[in-house]
């Protein structure tokens, strides 16, 4: 038996979600550099940046989404960690009618304001043209993207990635031949491309509603009647995403223009290529963060701050492999200048050198979100929003800087002001950690310890190892206090889960171990049980046994006893992993 938690359940969990949600982000990605593709290839490429001019508003309709559904997410991955169903159903309730609200009140307003928009955007009259056409289609359905974000964010979180991966890919093949047929067919130009974009988000809908009639499902959409208070707790939650995300698309806007001024419609285009592969980077980054945000959540409704810290080491190291993969391609010459159209000689090199320095900015940029997103879960929000509103105006400031003195290195100011930034925050965090006598990581800053006492354990498929296991949980649970009789059902009952798992598991997973966490405060007991194994249901399987006891029963006889010798147990199957978790 291992005496310390090991990376095994969680790096498992991590892969099984960040996989389906980085595929998830990765395809509708794809289906948004298509569109560009698709404008510079078919139209010119004066409409393919024409795309980068709307980022602000599309953004602006997603931190909306955001502002009600990213929090209310997070509130949900821990009342699902508790194992209480009906709070997580009046979140999700709260959400998605929030949505469906104000979401189209907004969209309505955009679009009867698209003039405004438009002035607000940009001085130039030659640049406003094609991105008002662009937003008076979009705006009619904007409030689809919002509502398609949401649902795709709680079935994720509810254990099935995949099954929004699957919906986003459908949504994004039909992006794609609606793309095609609307420009290179029937000539709609840049309104074609919006009206794939909203084909795309309706086909998301409409696949993910089946989901929340199944079963398994942790929610139930109900009028939330009096809970409407719940609105406030879910915005409380996802104003440091949503304020990041409007400072991001500010920021996206006021770089745009600081490029034109330095080096011209060449400038500009170069800088749209870059945004291109920021946003292809943030594939990355939103597919781990909102692994750390739903997984996350789930270890904090469960006290496990082991886990949890263990899950952000493994995201930091996940995340910088695929960025710099990005980076590597960043640098092979001509390749991405290709996909953009470009043909001159002499403009492909200028752009080369400006992704080639541009380039290690993307990861500095990952780290500091990765970075953020584990501040948030620990419901540091003062500490997420100055470190984006920082990180965002420095990098802007330092643009401006160099347009104005030296225009031709505008593109250094993103890898120098993203290392300096970097550095300064890991020196706050160690310095935190120090001044706190390192009660909390110094990387992370999640603490040690919430007051209470835990003992984690990764056990070996084998019943010595599991004989041992039970001796230290027992010992324990004496030493804190508890008592006797208490400890005696709690050991019963965690015998008779953890012999199971060893009884009933097969294949590779064997080779590996499970999981047990036991937190302890003011005479509470809560026990986490999770292995890697086929899903199967001790609580279901051991209350039927109960109800018919015969002689082919008797191999459930035991997880009978556990089901029902304690009052508040529960299971739930997600990220690939069986959990069992017990309250007294």
């Amino acid at each position: 038996m291992d005496s310390q938690r090991n990376t095994y359940l969680i790096s498992r969990a991590l892969k099984n979600f960040v996989a389906a949600s980085i595929l998830t982000a990765a395809t509708a990605q794809l289906a948004s550099t298509l569109d560009a593709i698709v404008l510079a290839q078919f139209v010119s490429q004066e409409a393919m940046s024409a795309l980068s001019l709307v980022v602000p508003v599309t953004t602006f309709i997603s931190c909306l989404g955001l502002l009600m559904s990213f929090g209310a997410n997070a509130l949900a991955a821990k009342a699902i960690g508790r194992h209480d169903l009906k709070r997580a159903s009046v979140i999700f309730s709260t959400a998605v009618w929030s949505i469906l609200s104000i979401g189209l009140f907004f969209s309505l307003l955009i679009c009867a304001g698209v003039p405004v928009i438009m002035d607000v955007m940009t001085d130039e009259p030659a640049l406003r043209t094609l991105p008002a056409e662009y937003l008076r289609v979009y705006s009619l359905g904007a409030w689809l993207e919002m509502l398609s974000y949401a649902l795709c964010l709680f079935v994720a979180t509810d254990g099935h990635p995949r099954l929004v991966t699957l919906a986003v890919s459908v949504g994004a093949l039909v992006n794609v031949v609606v793309d095609v047929l609307a420009v290179a067919v029937f000539g709609w130009g840049i309104q074609g491309i919006a009206a794939g974009t909203l084909a795309q988000y309706a086909v998301n809908v409409l696949i993910l509603s089946r989901y929340f009639r199944r079963p398994a499902c942790s929610y139930r959409l109900i009028w939330p009647r009096g809970r409407w208070w719940q609105l406030w707790a879910n915005m409380k939650d996802g104003a440091p995403v949503t304020i990041s995300n409007i400072l991001m698309s500010v920021s996206i806007l006021l770089i745009g223009n600081i490029c034109y001024d330095a080096l011209g419609e060449r400038g500009f285009f170069f800088w749209s290529v870059c945004l291109q592969m920021l946003l292809i980077s943030a594939v990355f980054i939103n597919g781990v963060m909102e692994a750390l945000f739903a997984i996350g959540g789930i270890m904090l409704g469960e006290h496990d701050l082991k886990g949890l810290n263990l899950l952000a080491r493994c995201c930091l190291t996940g995340i910088s492999m695929p960025v710099a993969l990005l980076i590597a391609v960043m640098w092979i010459p001509d390749v991405v200048g290709i996909l953009f159209g470009v043909e001159n000689p002499e403009e492909m090199a200028c752009l080369n050198h400006a992704l080639r320095v541009y380039s290690p900015y993307l990861l500095c940029f990952a780290l500091t979100l990765i970075l953020v997103a584990v501040y948030q879960v620990l419901e540091r929000k003062v500490l997420s929003i100055v470190t984006v509103v920082s990180q965002l105006a420095l990098v802007v400031a330092a643009a401006r800087l160099f347009a104005c003195h030296a225009p031709g290195y505008v593109w250094y100011a993103f890898p120098l002001t993203g290392g300096f930034f970097l550095g300064c925050q890991l020196l706050y965090t160690y310095t935190y950690s120090r001044k706190h006598g390192c009660r909390v990581s110094g990387l992370t800053l999640i603490p040690y310890s919430e007051g209470g006492h835990t003992l984690d354990s990764s056990v070996r498929y084998s019943t010595e190892d599991v004989t041992v296991a039970l001796r230290r949980i027992e010992r324990f649970l004496l030493d804190q206090g508890i008592d006797k009789s208490v400890v005696f059902s709690v050991m019963l009952c965690c015998e008779e889960l953890m012999v199971n798992i060893v009884q009933h598991s097969t294949g590779h997973i064997v080779s590996h171990t499970f999981d047990v966490h036991v937190f302890v405060k003011d005479g509470m007991v809560q026990i986490a049980v999770k292995d890697g194994g086929r899903p199967f249901d001790p609580i279901a399987r051991g209350k039927a046994a109960k109800l018919k006891l015969v002689d082919d029963d008797i191999p459930d006889l035991g997880v009978s006893i556990a089901a029902n010798i304690v009052s508040d147990i529960s299971y739930k199957y997600m990220y690939g992993q069986n959990m069992v978790l017990i309250k007294v």
